[in-house]
């Protein structure tokens, strides 16, 4: 059981986090493009929020999980610290840094949340591989 929540929570927070990172690199040429879209709900505080509380529920379910399989926790410190910056960027960088800011914050956390979870995947394996 403890293995499918963490592959599924890898899984999922990769996904999400692949969402934030496409959301600030692709949603301002979108702009330019489509001026329609600026009005849309991708731009509501709430859509952010939401997206942020999936990547923390599901990321931090997956990393405890898998690194209670193979037990090596920096990889869960290293996580937590993607996440960080992830919160900082939805919670306070508009305020601190402008949107641009924001933006590289969103696209830094979101890098680091997605190689922590493939990192975990990676170890996992490893971990049942060299148990069978």
């Amino acid at each position: 059981m403890r293995s499918q929540i963490q592959h599924v929570g890898d899984k999922v927070s990769i996904g999400l986090a692949t969402m934030c990172l496409i959301h600030c690199i692709v949603l301002p040429i979108l702009f330019v493009a489509l001026p329609f879209l600026s009005a849309s709900f991708l731009q509501e505080e709430a859509f952010h929020q939401l997206l942020l509380a999936g990547v923390l529920l599901t990321s931090v379910l997956a990393l405890l999980s898998g690194c209670k399989t193979h037990n090596k926790w920096h990889i869960f410190s290293f996580g937590i610290t993607g996440l960080a910056v992830l919160t900082v960027a939805a919670i306070f960088g508009h305020d601190l840094h402008h949107e641009y800011g924001e933006t590289v914050l969103t696209i830094i956390g979101s890098v680091i949340v997605a190689f922590t979870h493939l990192k975990n995947i990676k170890e996992c394996k490893a971990v049942k591989c060299c148990s069978s």
